[in-house]
This record gives C-alpha cells, structure tokens and sequence, in this order.
C-alpha cells in the first residue's frame, strides 16, 4: 500500500539551527584572497520548520573584481572588492532525511532561500 502525502511549504516559519557555508560578508575577502574567483562545494543550511529538518545542500561560485592601489610614502594602500557574480546551484534538498525531488522551480525557490540566509 503506498501512502502519497502533499506538504506546503512555508518559508516564513524557518528557524537556522545549523550550517556550513562561506556567509555573504566573508565573500569579498575570499575573492581577493583567491585572486577573484572562488567556489566551494558541498555546503549546507540546516532549518527547523515547525518540528521538520529541512536541509538544503548547494555549491557556491562567487566571483569579483579587485582595485588594488599599493599607496606611497604618504598614501596607505587601498583594496577594494566587488562581487561580480554569484552562483548557488541547489544539489540537494532533504526533509527529515527523506530526498525531495528537485524540480527547475524547486530549485529556483531554495537557491532564493539560500541567497536570504547567507
């Protein structure tokens, strides 16, 4: 006997409990640490959604441009970054360890949700 269950999803009743993820006010400085361009593989934000584990995994591509200026004798040096592009490709998506199957629109809907608490 197969049961079918329909869930809505309500993404104003997230609660971050957990996550491994490079935050949006560290990417400047990897970007010019990595000389522009940097990506990490694998991360993940763990919610509690009233009672349900919602994780969502995902991969990060960030790049930017650097302005860098040595400076003299008078003049410190001066860096300056700017994000370019970002990419977040949502790779996986579980809710209390079971595997949701990840549509075009899914996919869109996480990445935004991701974008909101990174």
């Amino acid at each position: 006997m197969n049961f079918i269950s329909t869930y809505s999803l309500n993404t104003q009743n997230l609660n971050l409990v957990d996550y491994d993820c490079a935050k949006s006010n560290s990417w400047e400085d990897l970007v010019c640490e990595n000389e522009g361009y940097f990506s990490r593989e694998g991360e993940f934000l763990a919610f509690d959604m009233n009672g349900f584990e919602l994780v969502i995994f995902y991969d990060l591509s960030v790049s930017g441009k650097i302005d860098y200026d040595p400076g003299d004798y008078y003049t410190p040096s001066y860096t300056d970054v700017e994000i370019t592009d970002e990419d977040i490709t949502v790779t996986q998506v579980t809710l209390d360890e079971y595997d949701i199957e990840l549509t075009k629109d899914l996919k869109l809907l996480f990445s935004e949700i991701v974008k909101k608490y990174v």
